[in-house]
């Protein structure tokens, strides 16, 4: 049995081997959410690409409102209208003491620097209700509401470098320098089969001595969330051959480059995978880690392919598989698709937390930060590896160290989000 620590390095040093094997390819830009950028991206234009109003007003030369006062308004005559969509206007030469009306987004007219807000004047219209002059109160600054050209990204300015998560927030930067397809980093593919004869689908009437199969569905919608697609999803009974059988037609099409089995990990007699991995040909790279739940949980490693292929063997209880699905199995697609590693945050324990010595603990808990910043975790009852209904409260997993068989009140403690990071 090693430590958690140890079986993580294990983990992101197979991912760090694995990475280069894998493919890029281009996708559209709507369809990047959750996908690694695997290229630099560099403005192939000026945004703004023209000077533009930043509000609805009148384009106007600041030095001829220098003198605007109360006691003596400057009066600018209005040449015309310019609204968004139109060309600009390089051509319009003013004539002293005049203005044009501008919406927002409408090319200012080079021979104009600033735009007064329309609620900041004063307007007379003529008998077609159109604006004919504006008074002024008070001098308008020089650049004032003109967005200026390549005042948010510069051309050949840096977007985004490769390993870039792609996020809803990059699409509107990313369209708004006409970027229409990104190369990305290809989606995990990912294995699940559910392991015992116990299992009954979650439709099914249960039938005695069957329990539901819920982490089938869990490890699908996991996968899904962090941007990896399921190629195979089974479900079989106690018995090596069926598994063996999945496994040889997963290798021998190479549909899948990460497996997650649960159940049959652990030393009872039907417990089947580490053995059946064994005789397969496949490197066990650890068996049994020091942790609570999920102490079973296996990696392993069919080496000497042209596509590697990864083993997760699970503990078949709910909690188990979520904790391995969420410290072993996420660390590992994200250090495969080279995105960033996740970080613990920290917060205060509100009352002393039993433990088993020498094991480290992810326990289900509830997270509250004050207006301060300051956090607190609770760590909820339930903590059996079959029990969920915590789950419905828990919004963090608190991790407790190996040391002790208690952790004290006001230690401060790791703690991650139940759910990790796209």
């Amino acid at each position: 049995m090693i430590g958690y620590g140890e079986a993580l390095e294990e983990i992101l040093r197979l991912a760090e081997r694995n990475a280069p094997s894998r493919s890029i390819e281009e996708c559209p830009l709507e369809e990047a959410i959750g996908r690694v950028l695997q290229e630099e991206l560099r403005s192939a234009e000026n945004v703004p690409g023209f000077a533009n109003s930043a509000m609805d007003g009148f384009a106007v030369l600041a030095e001829e409102t220098a003198s605007a006062s109360y006691a003596k308004p400057v009066r600018l005559r209005v040449a015309g209208s310019i609204a968004a969509g139109e060309a600009p206007r390089a051509s319009v030469v003013p004539e002293r003491k005049t203005c044009w009306e501008i919406m927002t987004g409408a090319a200012v007219p080079a021979a104009f620097d600033s735009v007064v807000k329309i609620e900041n004047v004063e307007v007379k219209k003529n008998i077609q209700d159109q604006p004919e002059e504006i008074l002024l109160f008070s001098p308008v600054e020089r650049g004032a509401h003109v967005r200026q050209p390549g005042e948010d990204f510069e051309k050949g300015s840096r977007v985004a470098s490769s390993g870039t998560l792609i996020l809803p927030r990059h699409v509107v930067v990313l369209a708004s320098l006409g970027i229409a397809k990104l190369k990305v980093a290809r989606r995990a593919r990912v294995a699940v089969i559910s392991t015992g004869s116990e299992l009954s689908g979650i439709s099914e009437a249960l039938q005695p001595g069957k329990i539901r199969n819920s982490t089938g569905p869990f490890l699908r919608s996991a996968l899904f969330e962090i941007g990896s697609e399921v190629t195979l999803s089974a479900e079989i009974q106690d018995n090596p051959g069926e598994f063996r059988g999945l496994l040889e037609g997963i290798l021998r099409t190479g549909n899948a480059e990460v497996v997650i089995t649960t159940g049959a990990v652990s030393m009872g007699r039907h417990d089947f995978i580490a053995e059946t991995l064994r005789t397969m040909g496949a490197t066990i790279r650890f068996h049994k880690v020091a942790i609570r739940p999920g102490k079973p949980v296996l990696v392993a490693e069919f080496q000497n392919r042209e596509r590697p292929l990864v083993v997760f063997g699970l503990p078949g209880n709910p909690v188990s598989t979520a904790v391995g699905m969420r410290f072993f199995v996420e660390p590992y697609l994200r250090a495969l698709l080279q995105r960033e590693e996740e970080r613990a945050e920290c917060a205060i324990l509100t009352a002393d937390v039993p433990k088993p010595e020498g094991l480290r603990c992810f326990f289900k808990a509830r997270v509250v930060t004050d207006a301060s910043g300051n956090s607190t975790a609770t760590v909820l009852p339930g903590q059996a590896s079959f029990m969920v209904s915590p789950l419905l409260e828990a919004n963090a997993w608190t991790v407790l160290p190996e040391q002790g068989t208690q952790v004290r009140k006001g230690t401060l403690v790791q703690i991650f989000p139940m759910e990790g990071p796209r």
